[in-house]
C-alpha cells in the first residue's frame, strides 16, 4: 500500500468529510473548555478571589479523571442505526452546550462562583462522556496506514482551537463581555461538531462486538504493561519544558500580555512546522528512525532555551523565535507517539483504550509540574532545562529500545481479535463508499 500522504486528504470526498468529523470533534471539545479553564480562574482573581480557594477551579476537572470506569459503557452502548458513536455525540452535543449557554446567564462575580462551579461539574461530566465517545471515534477512523497523516491533522487542530481558545475569544471577552464570550465558544462546539453528527457510521464488523469492552481486561493484557509505562513516562518527561516554560519567561521580564501574544502565535506555527515534518519522517523513514529525530530535536531545542536566559533583556523577537523551536522540535516526539497511540488502542474497545491513555499520560504530566516546580526551585533554571532536555532525549531512546516489541504485542493481540470472525484490523471507514467487492467487508477492510 503506497504511503497515505496529506493530498490524500482531499483527493476524495469520504475521506475529506472523515477527517474533518475527526478533528471537528476534537476542535468543539477544545475550544470552549481551554477558554474556560484558562481565563475563568484570571477573571476571578480580578474579582478578588483569594488564592487559597483557587482548589474550587480543579473540581470540574473530577469527571476528566475518572472517565476511564464508565468508557466501556460508552463503548458497548449506542444504537447501530443511528451509529454507537453519534448515539453520544448527538446528545452530548445538545447538553453541553446548553450547559455552556446557561453560564452566560451569570456573571462570573463572589456572589455566584458556586454556582458557576456546579454549572462546570454538570457539563464537564457531559462533555467528558462525548470525549469518551470521541477518542474511540478517532481510532475507529484513523486507518493503520493513515496514522502519520492522522495525528498531525489531530496536533493541528487542537492547537487551532487553543489559539482561537487563547487570542480569539479573550478578545470577545474584552470588547462585549462575559455572555458574548461564552456565547461564541459554546456555538463554536455545536458547529464543529456537526460533521461529526452529520456523517453517518459505517456498521461494526461482528469482530467488534465478540468481547465486552472492559477496562479490567485492558489492565491484564500483556501490551498495556508496555504501552501504559511509556503513556506515563512521555507525559512526565515530556511535560516538564512546556509546562514551566511560561513560567520562566515570566522570570525574564515579560507580562501576561506580552507572554499571548508569543505563546499563540508560536504555538499556532510551531505545530504547524513540526506536525507537518514529523508526518513526513514518519511516511519516509519510519516510527523508530523518527525517533532518534525526537531525542536529538529536544537537545536543539533545549539549547536556545537555555542561551536566551543568559540575556540582560531578551528581545520580542528573539523569545518568539526560540518559543517557534522548542515547540517545533519536541513535536517530533508528540505527533510520533499519538500515531502509534492510534493503532495501539484496541479496535474492540476503543474509546476505553484511548481514554485510558490519555488519562494515563494526564497523571504524567501533573506529576511534572510538581516535580519539575521543585527541580527548578533547587537546580535554577539553567540546569533545570538541561535536566529536562536530557532526560525527555533519552525517553526518546526509552521508546525506540521498547517500540518493536510493542507492536510485536499489539499485532498478536489484534490478530487474536479479530482472526476468528476474519476480518484484518485497519479499518477504512467510508459509509458512502460503494458496495463491497468479493472477499471484501463492508467497513473497508480485507478478508482473510
Amino acid at each position: 500500500m503506497p504511503p497515505f500522504g496529506a493530498r490524500d486528504l482531499i483527493r476524495n470526498r469520504d475521506t475529506a468529510f472523515r477527517y474533518t468529523a475527526v478533528a471537528g470533534l476534537q476542535m468543539g471539545q477544545v475550544l470552549p473548555a481551554s477558554f474556560i479553564s484558562l481565563f475563568l480562574p484570571v477573571i476571578f482573581r480580578e474579582q478578588g478571589l483569594a488564592l487559597d480557594m483557587y482548589w474550587v477551579f480543579a473540581l470540574p476537572a473530577i469527571p476528566t479523571w475518572l472517565r476511564p470506569l464508565w468508557a466501556p459503557l460508552v463503548d458497548r452502548v449506542g444504537s447501530p442505526v443511528l451509529g454507537m458513536r453519534r448515539s453520544w455525540f448527538i446528545p452530548c452535543t445538545i447538553f453541553g452546550a446548553l450547559a455552556y449557554f446557561s453560564l452566560s446567564a451569570f456573571s462570573p462575580t463572589l456572589d455566584n462562583l458556586t454556582l458557576i462551579i456546579t454549572l462546570l461539574v454538570v457539563k464537564s461530566t457531559i462533555m467528558t462522556t462525548q470525549d469518551i465517545a470521541i477518542d474511540g471515534y478517532m481510532v475507529e477512523n484513523i486507518a493503520n496506514h493513515e496514522r502519520s497523516v492522522g495525528a498531525a491533522v489531530l496536533d493541528i487542530g487542537r492547537n487551532v482551537s487553543r489559539f482561537v481558545s487563547m487570542v480569539g475569544i479573550p478578545l470577545i471577552y474584552i470588547e462585549w463581555g462575559w455572555t458574548a464570550a461564552v456565547l461564541t465558544a459554546s456555538t463554536l462546539l455545536v458547529l464543529f461538531s456537526l460533521p461529526g453528527i452529520l456523517r453517518p457510521e459505517p456498521p461494526r464488523p461482528a469482530a467488534f462486538q465478540r468481547q465486552r469492552p472492559s477496562l479490567l481486561r485492558l489492565l491484564r493484557r500483556e501490551d498495556s504493561r508496555y504501552v501504559y509505562p511509556m503513556c506515563f513516562v512521555i507525559a512526565l518527561t515530556g511535560g516538564m519544558i512546556p509546562t514551566l516554560y511560561p513560567t520562566y519567561l515570566s522570570d525574564l521580564g515579560f507580562s501576561i500580555q506580552e507572554l499571548a501574544f508569543v505563546l499563540g502565535p508560536a504555538s499556532l506555527i510551531g505545530t504547524l512546522i513540526g506536525a507537518t515534518a514529523t508526518s513526513w519522517c514518519l511516511r519516509r523513514i519510519g516510527y523508530k528512525s523518527t525517533m532518534l529525530i525526537a531525542a536529538a530535536g529536544v537537545l536543539m531545542a533545549v539549547i536556545p532555551i537555555v542561551w536566551m536566559g543568559s540575556l540582560h533583556q531578551p528581545t520580542f523577537a528573539i523569545v518568539f523565535l526560540v518559543t517557534l523551536n522548542g515547540l517545533a522540535l519536541p513535536s517530533f516526539l508528540d505527533v510520533t507517539f499519538q500515531a502509534a497511540r492510534l493503532k495501539w488502542a484496541s479496535k474492540t474497545q476503543a474509546a476505553t483504550d484511548y481514554t485510558t491513555q490519555i488519562v494515563t499520560m494526564m497523571a504524567g504530566v501533573s506529576l511534572s509540574t510538581a516535580v519539575g516546580g521543585l527541580l527548578a526551585e533547587h537546580l535554577g533554571w539553567f540546569y533545570y532545562f538541561l535536566l529536562a532536555g536530557t532526560l525527555i532525549s533519552a525517553t526518546c531512546f526509552l521508546l525506540y529500545a521498547v517500540y518493536d516489541r510493542i507492536e510485536d504485542l499489539v499485532d498478536a493481540r489484534e490478530s487474536r481479535e479479530h482472526s476468528a470472525e476474519g476480518w484484518l484490523t485497519d479499518p477504512l471507514p467510508s459509509p458512502h463508499s460503494t458496495s463491497p467487492t468479493e472477499g471484501e467487508n463492508p467497513y473497508g477492510t480485507r478478508r482473510l
